[in-house]
C-alpha cells in the first residue's frame, strides 16, 4: 500500500476477530456498509481478495494472513502505548474487550459467578465468555485468552499452567454404592479421555445407563434416574440435589493460554491474573508448584 489505510486496517482486524461485519459494525460504530467500503478500498489498494467464508464466519485468506498480523499488532502496540500515556503511578483500572474462550463447565461455573468482582475493579473492561463448543483458536487470534484441560502445542502461545481440576464422583444419594448403581458417562467420542480412563481402571464393571457429551447434561440425568456420574466439582458442587460420594478422583490439568506477541497488554494479564487467583481456590482447581 503506497499510503498507511489505519481506518480499513483496523476494520479488516475486527471483521476477522468477529466474523462478520455486523460485529465489526457494532464494535466500530457504524453501519455495515461503511464496512463494506473501508474494505473494498483496502482490497482495491492490495488488487486481491481479503477476506473468505468459513461456515457462518469470515476469514482472512491465505495471502492477507500477513497483513491480519501486522494490523493487530498495531492495535495491540497502539493500545499498549496509549494505556501508558493515560495510567499515573500507581494501580490504575484497565479497559477493553477480552475474549476467553474455555471448557463450557469451567466458565459457566467457576468463572461467570465471579464476573462481578473483575468488573468492579476494572469497570472499563467488556468481557466476552464462549464456551469450548465453538473451539476458538488462540494462535489465530480468534479468542485472547483460553483455559484448556490440556496443554496446547504451538511456538506463538504462552502458557501457564494453573493446577488441577478437581473431579469428584456424584449421586443423588450420598448413600449410593457407585460399585452397584447405573452411570451416566461421556460420551464415547471421549473415550480417550483422562477421566474416562480413570473410570476405566477404577470401576471397569460399571453399567452404562446413559450418556451425553455436556456436565450440565450429565448432571440432570443423575438426577433425574438415580445414577452415578463423574464430574468437575465446579460443576457437580453447584448442582442442587446431588451430593459428591467420599471418592477422590484424579483430576485434569487445566491451561491458561495466550497469544505470546499480546501477552504483555494490560487488560490480559489483569484478566490472566484474575482467572489465576479467581480459579485456584484449593477446592475446584487446586494449584500445582
Amino acid at each position: 500500500m503506497s499510503t498507511l489505510d489505519w481506518e480499513g486496517l483496523k476494520t479488516f482486524a475486527l471483521v476477522c476477530r468477529g466474523g462478520t461485519m455486523s460485529a465489526a459494525a457494532r464494535e466500530l460504530g457504524v453501519n455495515q456498509t461503511t464496512v463494506a467500503r473501508r474494505l473494498q478500498r483496502l482490497e482495491q489498494k492490495l488488487g486481491q481478495p481479503l477476506l473468505r467464508r468459513d461456515g457462518q464466519s469470515l476469514r482472512a485468506t491465505a495471502h492477507a494472513e500477513p497483513l491480519l498480523d501486522t494490523a493487530r499488532a498495531m492495535e495491540d502496540r497502539l493500545a499498549a502505548t496509549l494505556t501508558g500515556l493515560e495510567r499515573p503511578p500507581g494501580r490504575q483500572p484497565v479497559s477493553g474487550l477480552v475474549r476467553i474462550t474455555g471448557v463450557d463447565g469451567v466458565l459457566e461455573n467457576a468463572v461467570a459467578p465471579r464476573i462481578d468482582a473483575l468488573l468492579a475493579e476494572h469497570p472499563g473492561l467488556r468481557i466476552d465468555l464462549i464456551g469450548g463448543n465453538r473451539n476458538l483458536r488462540v494462535a489465530q487470534r480468534e479468542a485472547d485468552i483460553a483455559l484448556r484441560l490440556a496443554r496446547p502445542a504451538g511456538t506463538t502461545l504462552d502458557v501457564r499452567r494453573l493446577g488441577d481440576l478437581a473431579y469428584g464422583i456424584y449421586a443423588a444419594d450420598r448413600n449410593a454404592d457407585p460399585y452397584r448403581a447405573p452411570w451416566v458417562d461421556l460420551d464415547e467420542a471421549f473415550i480417550d479421555k483422562p477421566e474416562q480412563q480413570w473410570l476405566a481402571e477404577h470401576f471397569p464393571e460399571r453399567r452404562t445407563l446413559l450418556r451425553a457429551n455436556r456436565g450440565g447434561i450429565i448432571a440432570e440425568l443423575a438426577l433425574a434416574t438415580g445414577a452415578c456420574c463423574l464430574m468437575p466439582r465446579c460443576v457437580g458442587d453447584r448442582t442442587p440435589g446431588l451430593a459428591m460420594l467420599d471418592i477422590d478422583p484424579a483430576g485434569r490439568e487445566l491451561w491458561l493460554v495466550r497469544h505470546q506477541d499480546m501477552a504483555h497488554l494490560p487488560r490480559l494479564r489483569v484478566v490472566a491474573d484474575w482467572l489465576a487467583q479467581t480459579l485456584c481456590d484449593g477446592h475446584w482447581v487446586v494449584a500445582t508448584d
